[in-house]
């Protein structure tokens, strides 16, 4: 078929197709398409989803013989407010998605979008603010964003009014250094009925976390910690938590187990992710031999370890038997000066039913050869009678012997015919 050469081909697009082309437009460029024609002038003003930051606008033009100052500053600033209070009030329609992100602005200017936001029923709201000391304090209309489905902070403050009954829509909620109390978060998340995922990285004021959700799926944690609970979570599927050892210095030795507190709990739990200070909490109070849970959905464990510590270890073994169904384990090895685990640890425990019969993949990365690392795959090997594929990393920085590493393991007896053993120094 041939064109006709003064035909419009774009504008007699469906207006579907249309809108997702100015939606992936940059915000600056999708509102220029408005001289394209006067049947373009106000398309622009109906997409759902408008994102911005500071080079929304062109910054100013600088040369060998002009520096920045702050007066060039301000006068962006002057102009980045400008067009997005022109946007927004040429936009018709609701606004599903907002995105902003800034390192200047004021609080003033985004409290008034924000309170626009609220009367336009945003669902995907995204605050990325300038930094520790300048961090923006949400104003009460955001709170009364009620259908919002989806939201992203970073370097916020969260004070809800007394009357704030939470996002009961909320599905997605991520905040990025945060400031929030621990009686606000607790506010948010029993309120959020809807959550199905929650990333909390590096909170301030907020290291008392009761975690509850009867549709929470998928829980990332990064930061300060004094205490973790799960309550009510029974679709939780993945956990991931990373804490810093302020965890440790709030916790005392008590009668209670940790690991089966904290973890019991969770017997959806589908994929396991931590570190060595969250091992080490887990192995505090009286950990028990064999659990009295069993997490009979949990394929992968990913953990970052202390061979040769003994907690840690305790807590890996309680993990390797009450995991019957595990088809992937990952440790990577983070030595220190604490080293209290008896030689002959791995040894002793021959004699455990601890049968690995479903676990294929095993990764071991920052290995430095010391004999609990071997000890410890031996164990593996000996206990896993369909493992394909046990990869071993050796540590970057420092010298490991290839030779002797793999020596003592090809001399370990397997339970899998089919279980190779792969050296990888270039995955360090």
């Amino acid at each position: 078929m041939r064109l006709n050469p003064g035909s419009d081909i774009i504008s007699n697009l469906p207006e579907n197709v249309i809108e997702t082309i100015l939606v992936h437009l940059p915000i600056r460029d999708a509102v220029r398409t408005s001289v394209l024609s006067h049947k373009w002038r106000y398309k622009w003003a109906t997409i759902p989803e408008l994102v911005f930051d500071d080079y929304s606008i062109p910054p100013p033009v600088l040369d060998e013989n002009h520096i920045l100052t702050a007066q060039d500053v301000i006068i962006h600033m002057h102009k980045l407010v400008n067009f997005i209070d022109r946007v927004l009030l040429l936009h018709k329609g609701p606004v599903h998605k907002f995105e902003f992100s800034t390192l200047f602005l004021k609080d003033s200017f985004i409290d008034a979008w924000i309170l626009f936001l609220s009367r336009n029923g945003v669902k995907e709201l995204t605050l990325k603010y300038r930094g520790e000391k300048n961090r923006y304090r949400a104003p009460y209309s955001f709170f009364s964003c009620h259908a919002i489905n989806c939201l992203k902070l970073r370097y916020c403050i969260l004070e809800p009014p007394s009357v704030f009954k939470g996002f009961s829509l909320l599905k997605s909620l991520n905040l990025h250094r945060v400031s929030l109390s621990d009686e606000v978060f607790e506010t948010i998340i029993s309120n959020c009925i809807a959550l199905e995922r929650l990333r909390l990285i590096e909170l301030r004021g907020c290291t008392r976390l009761k975690i509850c959700g009867l549709n929470l799926q998928h829980f990332d944690f990064q930061g300060e910690l004094t205490h973790i609970c799960f309550i009510d979570a029974p679709r939780l599927s993945f956990v991931s938590i990373f804490s810093d050892d302020s965890l440790l210095e709030h916790v005392g030795q008590g009668d209670s187990c940790n690991f089966v507190q904290v973890l019991g709990p969770l017997t959806g739990l589908e994929k396991l992710a931590t570190n060595d200070n969250f091992m080490k909490f887990l192995a505090i109070g009286n950990l028990l031999a064999r659990l009295p849970v069993t997490f009979d959905r949990l394929k992968s464990i990913s953990l970052v370890m202390n061979f040769e510590d003994w907690n840690e270890t305790l807590v890996m073994l309680c993990l390797l038997q009450s995991s019957p169904n595990l088809h992937e384990l990952e440790i990577a090895h983070n030595d220190s000066d604490f080293k209290d685990l008896e030689e002959d640890f791995w040894e002793a425990q021959d004699h455990l039913d601890c049968s690995m019969n479903h676990l294929r993949v095993v990764r071991v990365s920052d290995v430095v050869g010391i004999q609990p690392e071997l000890q410890f795959m031996k164990f593996l090997l000996v206990n896993s009678p369909v493992l394909e594929i046990l990869s071993v990393i050796p540590r970057s920085e420092i010298f490991v012997d290839k030779t002797k590493i793999m020596k003592e393991l090809l001399r370990f007896q397997r339970a899998s015919a089919i279980a190779e053993i792969v050296y990888n120094p270039n995955l360090s």
